[in-house]
């Protein structure tokens, strides 16, 4: 070789391996010409049978009719008989045509899989031939020259062609298997880089190869997979959240797996989750784990411990879209004071971490769990209820609270103002659902106090709308109370259903074992919530908990999806479908996990999905996620 470039190689020393990628790309063209060439053809041979035949047809009718007189009756059944037989003609054709495409395409694409799988063999034998020759040269050379320089730049564009020529190859007989299960064929790919499947498909591999395979709740040969209604197949198919430990936890030493007692999820952003827990195993202590969607799993990041010190009971949490986050809870299961902590999503390292302001104290005497309604401009609300303590005269003041607080850059919580929603009762059983992005609505039972007059109507279900206007809260004095007639509401969750409209889910009272629902709208301009269909029954027993999920905006009826949880049974969801006038139109029970939960938290995704984290007997915390087909198709009941 000369030592005067890199460029310059003897002839029978190095040869440039660039006729490998030509041959799969001109396979690529072939294959395009074929496909082209072939289509006019079949068409044009076709439409000449046909046009053949149908002349034949009406030549034989004119024919007949040209003798006119008596024959004009056999010359028009002869024309329907024609006319007859050119429509089963066509028809022939038509199938004909079709079998013969069939056939046609498969047996070119029989001849491109053959040549795919000579080039494929072909190019081995290449690269392994050439690979030896520049070996053997690279050993001829002397170390840091130039010719060893171009030796080995020849073997790494060897290296390189052959990659593109394998790629090449590799694609023909991705269109080879993929078409030919298109077209019906049963034969299993070699593995699932010669597929590729369908919108709504997965590939799978058994024992005799690679398969395309519409997922759940849809339907299809793996390449075209249309939804269907369904009722979700959910058995086993929980995932642990798998948060990493940090450095130092747990604060309680164990030698078992932790159990938690209480959670609670958010969605934020296009596919981020996070969630807050109470472990009992650490001590009671909080912990906060972020996650993020990928098709059908949830990547979890490492758990981030809310206070070495502090308890976190009633574990509430709220995320702005940009990853502001909000958490909330109290430091006693009685009598214990309510804390506020700020943070946001680290924006620097890791996503999946979150960066904490140190908890705030916002109340006191609190045995109830908050509830967090977050708003716009990474504001939040803060609903709470507290009791003072006795005055000089003995006298407790009761209220429920409302604070307005903003998560600032960087994580601290400012407080923006406190208000009260109502005040002379006890206030309990908090539930809130947010209507637009500056306004929501909280669901309450305020209890009369003993010596309160006789007679008065029961305000135990109680609703009230609250905004926000600027900075500063507005509610509306004219709360709207179900059933006031009755007492004895515990459980209860709301639910966005459709614009201005929402579901009140409660349980019946203490007496009657039931649940019941009602479906309330706001008037968008006085604020007034007025009832539009129930209280209605939607299921008899008495849940342990009920965890509502809004799903405004949904393709398909307005409906609602309420998790109940009865003792001793496997978790379900209550399934209503809403009338145009608001009016509960008929529900469903439908099985959605196979055991039974301690509590649930459930939100929906922005590409309609739900994302529930529950918490089984064993204190585990596990995660689901359910396609809109199998909370959504289910409700359609106009298609079953």
């Amino acid at each position: 070789a000369s030592s005067s470039g890199a460029d310059h190689h003897p002839p029978n020393v190095i040869s440039r391996p660039n006729a490998m990628g030509r041959r799969p790309m001109a396979a690529q063209a072939l294959l395009c010409l074929l496909v082209a060439a072939w289509l006019p053809i079949a068409d044009a041979g076709v439409l000449r049978l046909r046009h053949r035949t149908g002349v034949g047809v009406h030549k034989a009718a004119h024919a007949s009719a040209a003798h006119g007189g008596g024959k004009v009756g056999a010359s028009l059944a002869l024309s329907r008989q024609g006319h007859a037989q050119h429509a089963r003609s066509r028809k022939g054709l038509l199938a004909h045509r079709k079998l013969k495409g069939v056939y046609m395409v498969t047996e070119e694409l029989d001849k491109l899989k053959a040549f795919a799988s000579e080039s494929h063999h072909t190019i081995e034998q290449r690269f392994k031939l050439e690979r030896d020759r520049l070996n053997a040269a690279w050993a001829l050379t002397a170390p840091g020259t130039s010719d060893q320089a171009a030796v080995e730049h020849a073997l790494t564009q060897s290296a390189e062609d052959y990659s593109e020529a394998k790629a090449a190859a590799t694609e023909m007989l991705e269109y080879y298997y993929t078409a030919k299960g298109m077209l019906g064929g049963q034969s299993p790919a070699p593995s699932c880089s010669f597929l590729a499947c369908g919108e709504h498909a997965k590939c799978s591999v058994g024992e005799k190869g690679a398969r395309c395979e519409c997922e759940p709740c849809y339907e299809g040969d793996g390449f075209r997979c249309r939804a269907v209604p369904c009722t979700p197949q959910t058995l086993g198919s929980a995932f642990r959240i798998r948060g990493g430990m940090p450095l130092g936890y747990p604060v309680v030493p164990r030698e078992t797996t932790g159990e938690t007692a209480e959670l609670k999820l958010v969605v934020f952003g296009k596919d981020q989750l996070a969630v807050f827990v109470r472990e009992i195993s650490n001590g009671d202590r909080g912990t906060l784990i972020l996650g993020r969607v990928l098709d059908t799993e949830v990547t979890w990041g490492k758990r981030h411990l809310i206070d070495p010190v502090l308890k976190t009971f009633g574990p509430v949490l709220a995320a702005s879209p940009g990853g502001r986050l909000t958490i909330g809870f109290r430091d006693n299961e009685t009598d214990g004071v309510g804390y506020l902590m700020g943070g946001h999503t680290n924006t620097t390292g890791d996503p999946l971490q979150a960066v904490l302001s140190p908890p705030q104290a916002i109340a006191k005497s609190q045995v109830e769990r908050m509830v967090l309604v977050q708003l716009q401009s990474s504001r939040v609300v803060c609903l709470y209820s507290e009791i003072t303590p006795p005055d000089k005269e003995g006298r407790r003041h009761y209220f429920g609270g409302a604070l307005l607080a903003e998560v600032l850059s960087g994580g601290p919580i400012r407080i923006m103002g406190n208000y009260r929603f109502a005040e002379g009762m006890p206030i309990s059983r908090l539930a809130a659902v947010a209507l637009t992005p500056s306004s929501f609505v909280v669901a309450f039972r305020a209890q009369h106090l003993p010596d309160a007059p006789a007679g008065q109507p029961s305000l135990e279900l109680s609703a009230q709308w609250i905004g926000m206007s600027g900075a500063e809260l507005v509610i509306d004095p004219h709360p709207v109370a179900l059933e006031p007639e009755r007492a004895g509401f515990l459980d209860r969750d709301v639910a966005l259903v459709a614009k201005d409209t929402f579901a009140y889910t409660y349980t019946g009272g203490i007496k009657d074992k039931v649940t019941k629902m009602a479906i309330l709208s706001v008037d968008p301009t006085t604020h007034r919530m007025s009832i539009l269909g129930g209280p209605d029954l939607v299921t008899s027993g008495e849940p342990q908990y009920i965890q509502s999920v809004s799903l405004p905006g949904s393709p398909y009826t307005p409906s609602t999806f309420t998790v109940l949880q009865k003792p001793q049974e496997y978790s379900k969801a209550e399934v209503c479908r809403i009338s145009a006038a608001g009016r509960i139109a008929d529900c469903r029970e439908v099985p959605w996990a196979d055991q039974e939960l301690k509590a649930v938290s459930a939100a929906r995704l922005v590409d309609g999905r739900l994302a529930l984290a529950f918490i089984d007997m064993n204190g585990e915390v596990l995660y689901q996620l359910m396609n809109a087909q199998e909370h959504g198709a289910m409700l359609d009941f106009g298609q079953q």
